[in-house]
């Protein structure tokens, strides 16, 4: 069982914390700025103290997770004050391990691979979690931690890491927004967005069972200008999406 400080109160927050305590370990403090945030969060935990100070001085924690976002990290670390054994790591896809030394030289990366909402649970049994450490024994500490929330466990450095976030926005962020747009066009013509469910699901099925290259289809993959043509016709009234679909169909064509 590890003691943990959980730095931030957002949706990567909420979830670490409350799976954390599920598998036995115990959340001893949570921060937030706002420390209405950080009671909210305390309050679903076991004895969690609520707090918006950053000085952990006092605390007997073996581990400091930061959960916030990466415009905040830096100003974040460089306002904490920790004990010297205790480690620090960070839950950010992109940012480097080394941005924490400016607090401690026992510091880590805790990524997991997810998106996160606060109302909707995560089998975390299957969440990628992407480790990294300053040594072999703080290594072995967030492996622990990890193995014991997940079946899915790397050790990835910062480059790799940086690849992986910039794949899974690509992957989800870009794919729920394109799904947005979808949405949208049905909507103005009172069409029910859910005649694309069976669609979106054997799509997703297929690039995860196959080479999303070979699973592609399409008018872009069969060269059908004809009708590329029409679809940027009808896509005149929304600018935006019109040039988004230019670029994705350009972009496929050229595969």
């Amino acid at each position: 069982m590890y003691k943990i400080i959980m730095i931030g109160a957002g949706n990567v927050a909420w979830h670490l914390a409350v799976e954390l305590e599920k598998e036995g370990h115990r959340i001893t403090e949570v921060y937030s700025r706002h420390i209405a945030n950080a009671k909210i969060l305390a309050n679903q935990l076991y004895e969690a103290k609520a707090t918006n100070q950053l000085n952990f001085l006092a605390s007997d924690a073996d581990i400091a997770l930061i959960a916030v976002t990466d415009d905040a990290l830096s100003e974040v670390v460089a306002a904490l004050r920790l004990p010297t054994y205790m480690v620090l790591a960070h839950t950010s896809g992109t940012q480097t391990m080394e941005i924490l030394k400016i607090s401690t030289e026992n510091i880590g990366v805790f990524y997991p691979l997810q998106t996160f909402t606060k109302s909707k649970s995560v089998n975390f049994k299957t969440v990628p979690i992407c480790i990294e450490a300053a040594n072999k024994e703080i290594l072995e500490n967030l492996g622990e931690l990890a193995t014991s929330l997940s079946q899915e466990v790397y050790v990835l450095d910062s480059e790799q890491r940086k690849a992986l976030h910039i794949a899974a926005v690509i992957a989800c962020n870009f794919t729920n927004h394109l799904l947005g747009i979808a949405k949208e066009i049905l909507d103005d013509k009172d069409m029910d967005f859910e005649m694309l469910f069976p669609l979106i699901q054997e799509t997703i099925s297929k690039a995860m069972s196959m080479n999303p290259k070979e699973a592609q289809t399409g008018p872009a993959k069969r060269g059908d200008t004809k009708i590329i043509s029409k679809h940027l016709l009808y896509l005149e009234k929304y600018p935006t999406y019109k040039s988004i679909y230019q670029v994705i169909t350009n972009s496929i064509a050229n595969k």
